[in-house]
């Protein structure tokens, strides 16, 4: 029967319950391509994560008034980072298929578990996504951008898009496959999100230094003295430490972002203008 919408509320959408795994893929595309469509700051990633759930919903519903209730379970607050939450998603959808085949799962549970494990999914996720392989990409790609070669952003791009393709693909079905059972899944047990956080964190922290020391470059002309006795400023900081005028920045931009919240944008345009007169003015070369 055609799964088409009418506007009866007693129109079936399909008689076969049989759910595929391209039914649970198409969910956790919709996840992939919406997870921040409709973003509002009252509920968040509501609509996109409602949205997401239909290719289940219209297999195991059978009237439009019952796929508006069930839509309706899924418009409170959801907010989780985006790739990992295809995890959260797939287990739900799940949970959707238990209910209509007379498994007794009440509509709060639907949001208590995502109320639990959407802020540990963001955790593993931030740091998986924000820090390490972020940092890890942005290492080769600037490595050969830096060197003239256009390949460098293609490998970023094309290295994101992959690991956001993979991670959504395999949290859904994972996902899915767990239901109910990945609230209490080892994998998002505070100590084991407290180690993974750590170390991708530490991981991170570590590329994030490599990247600074090889590609922020600071040094200033200034010397003093004449003759063969011509001191430069810059010998006498690298005899301190070398490359502490680049240390010393980035930390300064770390300060003013993370203890007093200001934009990467604003840091950004301080930074040109700081680059700018200290060009015009002979203070950096």
């Amino acid at each position: 029967m055609s799964e088409e919408v009418r506007n009866s509320d007693t129109t079936e959408y399909q008689e076969n319950q049989t759910i595929t795994k391209r039914d649970v893929y198409k969910v956790g595309l919709r996840w992939m391509f919406s997870n921040t469509s409709a973003f509002n700051w009252e509920r968040m990633q509501n609509v996109a994560f409602a949205w997401s759930m239909v290719p289940i919903l219209k297999k195991v519903t059978h009237t439009k008034k019952e796929l508006g209730e069930a839509l309706k379970r899924h418009m409170v607050f959801f907010n989780t980072q985006p790739s990992l939450g295809s995890l959260l998603v797939g287990a739900v959808a799940a949970m959707e298929v238990q209910k209509a085949h007379g498994e007794d799962i009440p509509d709060d549970l639907f949001n208590a578990i995502k109320t639990g494990l959407m802020g540990p999914i963001a955790a593993i996720g931030d740091s998986l996504f924000g820090s390490t392989g972020n940092a890890l990409l942005l290492s080769f790609g600037m490595g050969l951008a830096l060197t003239g070669n256009v390949l460098g952003p293609i490998i970023f791009a094309l290295g994101w898009m992959a690991l956001t393709i993979v991670i959504n693909m395999w949290g859904v079905q994972f996902g899915f496959k767990e239901g109910t059972n990945v609230i209490s899944s080892s994998l998002f047990s505070p100590e084991t999100v407290d180690k993974a956080t750590s170390i991708l964190s530490i991981l991170g922290l570590t590329v994030v230094g490599g990247l600074s020391a090889s590609f922020v470059k600071i040094a200033t002309p200034i010397q003093w003295g004449t003759g063969k006795s011509i001191t430069t400023l810059q010998s006498v900081l690298n005899n301190l430490m070398p490359g502490i005028l680049p240390f010393a920045y980035v930390l300064l931009l770390w300060y003013l972002h993370d203890k007093k919240k200001i934009s990467i944008l604003k840091l950004l345009l301080l930074t040109i203008i700081i680059a700018a007169i200290g060009s015009l003015i002979h203070l950096f070369e």
